[in-house]
């Protein structure tokens, strides 16, 4: 697992993991071990071999990492879901996190800032564009451009990181805002939500022949918390070992 670096104008208290999965290896029973019942759960119900190790490496994944923060063990963390399925870490720690996996890779974001959103996605698929382009983009969004499998990835991360970034369900909300181009490394966010102003994406270094896209949302009160330097090179030196 490596530390992914960011655009520069990503705030501080903002981080973004990249986790390298091994789609034929057996279930690790040092991954489930870390999991709750309903995680495990969740994990099992899956029929295909591959998806059954996304979900318990990546889960796993976030558990070490937020352990590293917080100082409580792994298996210890407790999550609660918004009423979207977005979920949340229980207790007064400060942090925001979103996770996203697609074939061989998973992303963690983390944030001490602000809500957040990440998402990933293979490129490599056989895809009818124009007929998804229908449901997924705004017609603001079509005519801007999306005529190419490149273009229609790149758009989808940052519009899916965008919604989980708020906290919202992907479906219900697709065609309520656009996602531009920028000259620059972010997006344009065009909508109507006024408690959507302070809501912003970039595109973020991906393996090649995938996409990926953070989104983050200030907090409401207005104060960024930055971490420590320090603790943040410690933390990630540990994490970059594993």
């Amino acid at each position: 697992m490596r530390r992914l670096p960011l655009p520069e104008t990503v705030p501080l208290g903002i981080e973004v993991w990249l986790l390298p999965l091994d789609l034929n290896m057996p279930l690790s029973k040092r991954d489930l071990a870390l999991l709750n019942g309903d995680e495990r759960s969740h994990a099992l119900r899956f029929r295909r071999h591959e998806d059954r190790v996304r979900s318990v490496m990546a889960r796993a994944a976030l558990r070490r990492i937020l352990s590293s923060r917080t100082g409580v063990l792994p298996d210890k963390l407790r999550f609660f879901v918004n009423d979207y399925g977005k979920p949340g870490l229980v207790g007064n720690w400060g942090l925001e996190f979103n996770i996203s996996h697609s074939g061989c890779f998973a992303l963690i974001a983390l944030s001490t800032s602000g809500q957040v959103g990440v998402d990933i996605e293979c490129r490599d698929r056989d895809l009818d564009i124009e007929e998804l382009s229908m449901h997924v983009f705004s017609p603001l969004e079509r005519r801007s451009g999306l005529q190419t499998t490149e273009a229609f990835f790149d758009r989808w991360v940052a519009k899916e990181s965008v919604l989980k970034a708020l906290g919202l369900g992907i479906s219900q909300h697709l065609q309520v805002l656009s996602i531009l181009p920028r000259d620059n490394a972010g997006y344009e966010i065009v909508h109507d939500q006024p408690e959507w102003a302070d809501v912003s994406a970039w595109p973020i270094k991906a393996p090649n022949n995938y996409a990926a896209a953070l989104a983050w949302k200030s907090r409401q009160d207005g104060k960024c918390a930055r971490s420590s330097p320090v603790a943040l090179q410690t933390v990630g030196s540990r994490l970059e070992a594993s």
